[in-house]
């Protein structure tokens, strides 16, 4: 996924009017936490701060700033209960942010740290005369694929969908597809094996090649680092016991192997009710299953991590 900070430096670059719309706070039970942002035209819309009616009402009072060329932030408090009848009940601050080209360099930046990952800060002056302390932190999510085939297009097309940045890696050019989904890097590389070493400490990683032999180098080279997160191969019982064997062989410890996470996916939970046809489901080799539910797993680890975002401020 394309993230929002990287779409405004591209708006930019067609000199396109938007608002960046960001939750300053947020109070109680609510559909975003602070830091959710959300970038507006006057005929587009992309990311979002939790739908329904604040959306709504976020995304038509931004045309408003744009239709009056607004050029100071402002900022909006909106109780979903009473003023907007959504039934979470909590309340969120909203700062609308114009995007202009004199402040590209500072758009950049914000594009950059989340890239990166890092501390934003900007202090914006305020239509009502105060100034907003912009103080954001960001760790952003890492995902590579090594592998272009059946399974790897369909995990690839899942992941485009959520908010981690996609690297996709494969030794022959052939099978990736003529349209990606916008926010995926590829590499067409002779040595995956090798870039391994290129990998952002903290990413998550899968290994689903056309080969288990490259699966194998692969995941030797993944497992030789202490620093990645998740390093999923794709594959039985059977094909990850025989790794475990020629990785000791290859000098790797207990620990280190036991990092290796083989085969992927989420289990999906069965009650004693379930029919012999769902249980068929569950166990289904379809591309599309196995992309789900790998995608469900790496999902399900990144909510257990720490939570960074750090919330807008405003000043006198």
């Amino acid at each position: 996924m394309l993230s929002v900070a990287a779409q405004i430096v591209a708006t930019l670059d067609g000199r396109v009017p938007a608002i960046w719309v960001c939750i300053s706070s947020a109070r109680g039970s609510v559909p975003r936490e602070a830091g959710a942002a959300m970038l507006v035209t006057a005929d587009d819309a992309s990311g979002t701060i939790g739908g329904g009616h604040l959306e709504y009402k976020a995304i038509e009072f931004a045309r408003e700033c744009i239709a009056a060329r607004q050029t100071l932030a402002t900022r909006r408090h909106f109780p979903l209960g009473p003023a907007l009848g959504q039934c979470c009940g909590g309340a969120v601050e909203l700062t609308f942010v114009p995007v202009q080209a004199a402040d590209r360099a500072d758009w950049q930046r914000l594009a950059d740290t989340a890239e990166r990952g890092g501390r934003f800060q900007w202090s914006l002056p305020l239509d009502s005369g105060g100034v907003a302390a912009l103080d954001l932190a960001f760790t952003p999510w890492h995902v590579w694929v090594f592998g272009a085939g059946h399974v790897g297009r369909a995990i690839v097309q899942v992941l485009a969908a959520l908010p981690c940045r996609v690297t996709w890696v494969d030794s022959r050019e052939e099978p990736f597809p003529a349209a990606l989904p916008a926010g995926v890097r590829l590499v067409a590389t002779d040595d995956p094996a090798h870039e391994a070493t290129r990998i952002p400490a903290g990413a998550d990683v899968l290994v689903l090649t056309h080969s288990h032999a490259l699966d194998f180098d692969i995941t030797l080279a993944l497992l030789r680092r202490d620093d990645l997160g998740y390093v999923g191969v794709i594959g039985s019982g059977t094909k990850a016991a025989t790794f475990r064997k020629r990785l000791a062989a290859r000098g790797l410890s207990d620990n280190e192997i036991a990092r290796m996470v083989s085969p992927i996916g989420q289990p999906v939970a069965m009650s004693a009710a379930t029919t012999p046809a769902a249980q068929r489901w569950t166990a289904s080799k379809h591309p599309g299953v196995i992309a789900v539910s790998v995608a469900s797993e790496l999902i399900a680890r990144q909510q257990l991590l720490p939570q960074t975002h750090i919330p807008m401020r405003a000043e006198a």
